[in-house]
């Protein structure tokens, strides 16, 4: 099998893909101008350069970027990313396009965004189905490709049982192997290889067009937690995947926080700061603050509004009935209105507004002490809310908890994405526990 040909099933949904793109475009330019060639034929012929440039950047996108190439196991998440990159760089190229010509007069705003914004809801919803339909034949034993496991050390036994249980994976496991001269290439269409056979194998399967996969033993590390790191020409494996420090991702968190935390302080602290300074200033000052670790393990001063009375000893966890705690600072305790302030710490980049929770500096220490992974938590910046909290993991410190915490912390780091923290947010606004 020719291991760089187009399957159908690529070329289904690039076909797709191109159609529901054309659909688009042209039904919203019926909608929005209706015979326009008749109306306007000046405007008319710019929105046909429009269209041809529209489709042939696509297709050039496309095609360069292998957005139709279906990975191995045909995750929908994989699938949704590469579609998401290639709407991405086409969108920027097209305002790029249309600004540098000035010829943006000729064309409604309202029409782009309407175009762009179906065809990412369609492209979306056509790979969620294709993604659905395929896996439905790969279950029906259809269109399933043969590959074989060679050599002595390897998981085979836990690769033969995970192909096994999920056929919708699309593979067909024919034989395997301990060498290389035990296999028959015209009945394979992929060769799965332990490491020690690897220079070996890669001469043998190009000889036979075959595409090969290195399948390392990496025991109790699941395939989600690894991730190859090129170094020059050596391959790196990466064991806790870091998302945010991949590609602009940290770029459109901070994004998210300074347009957040800008709403934050104009719609709330503008008018909240002068109310409760009547209250607060006569009784000690209307801000505290108190050092906390944050990204990297550096210290930085937290703010909040002021809950206890004055000279009390922060260090101390307050507990329930605490009398160092104001009757107005109950409430705002209650309520977490006393955390607002730290808006403005997110405002210097010293917090985000999700993000594992700061510890005070006695519980910092306790966690390092009891939890050997802790310090993963200061992989990113600290949060005003977090998994933990928005799961509702508050208050207790026995080591069971503590433990449960830690693992809501660390899944954040692992499997940050902009929609998590955007469900994050909301499970903590509204309250919806079991929503993250």
């Amino acid at each position: 099998m020719d291991a760089n040909r187009t399957s159908p099933s690529e070329a289904g949904l690039l076909l797709g893909d191109g159609l529901l793109l054309a659909a688009s475009f042209l039904g919203w330019a019926s909608v929005r101008f209706g015979d326009l060639r008749a109306e306007n034929p000046l405007y008319y012929d710019q929105y046909v350069t429009l269209f041809a440039l529209v489709m042939l950047l696509w297709l050039a996108l496309a095609l360069g970027l292998g957005v139709h190439r279906l990975p191995a196991g045909v995750e929908i998440r994989r699938v949704l990313s590469r579609f998401y990159r290639l709407f991405l760089v086409h969108a920027a190229l097209l305002a790029v396009w249309v600004v540098s010509l000035k010829t943006s007069t000729f064309y409604s705003r309202a029409f782009l965004l309407l175009f762009l914004g179906t065809y990412a809801l369609l492209g979306t919803g056509f790979r969620m189905f294709w993604v659905q339909m395929l896996r439905a034949r790969f279950r029906s034993g259809v269109g399933l490709r043969r590959m074989a496991t060679v050599g002595v050390h390897g998981p085979w036994e836990r690769v033969h049982a995970e192909l096994e249980r999920h056929p919708e994976y699309g593979y067909r496991l024919v034989q395997h192997a301990t060498h290389l001269s035990e296999l028959s290439p015209e009945s394979l269409d992929e060769l799965w290889v332990a490491p020690e056979l690897a220079v070996e194998a890669l001469e043998w399967a190009d000889a036979h067009s075959l595409r090969l996969r290195l399948v390392p033993d990496l025991g109790f590390l699941g395939a989600q937690r690894t991730r190859i790191l090129p170094l020059g020409d050596l391959p790196i494996l990466e064991l806790r995947p870091e998302p945010l420090s991949y590609g602009l991702r940290a770029w459109l968190k901070r994004a998210l926080d300074l347009v957040g935390a800008s709403l934050g302080c104009l719609l709330l602290l503008s008018w909240m700061i002068p109310l409760l300074a009547l209250f607060l200033v006569p009784r000690g000052g209307l801000f505290y603050r108190q050092t906390r670790y944050g990204w990297g393990g550096k210290p930085f001063q937290i703010w909040k509004f002021r809950t206890m009375v004055p000279d009390a000893d922060g260090s101390r966890q307050a507990t329930a009935g605490d009398d160092r705690i104001t009757p107005l600072g109950r409430w705002l305790r209650a309520a977490h209105v006393d955390e607002l302030p730290q808006l403005w710490n997110v405002l210097l980049g010293h917090m985000s507004l999700v993000g594992p929770r700061p510890h005070m500096t006695s519980d910092h220490e306790a966690y390092g002490q009891a939890i050997r992974a802790y310090g993963i938590r200061h992989w990113v910046k600290p949060g005003m809310t977090g998994l933990a909290q928005a799961r509702g993991l508050v208050g207790e410190k026995d080591a069971a908890s503590m433990q449960e915490r830690l693992q809501a912390d660390l899944y954040y780091v692992e499997n940050w994405s902009f929609l998590l923290d955007l469900k994050i947010i909301a499970s903590t606004l509204l309250g919806l526990k079991r929503w993250v």
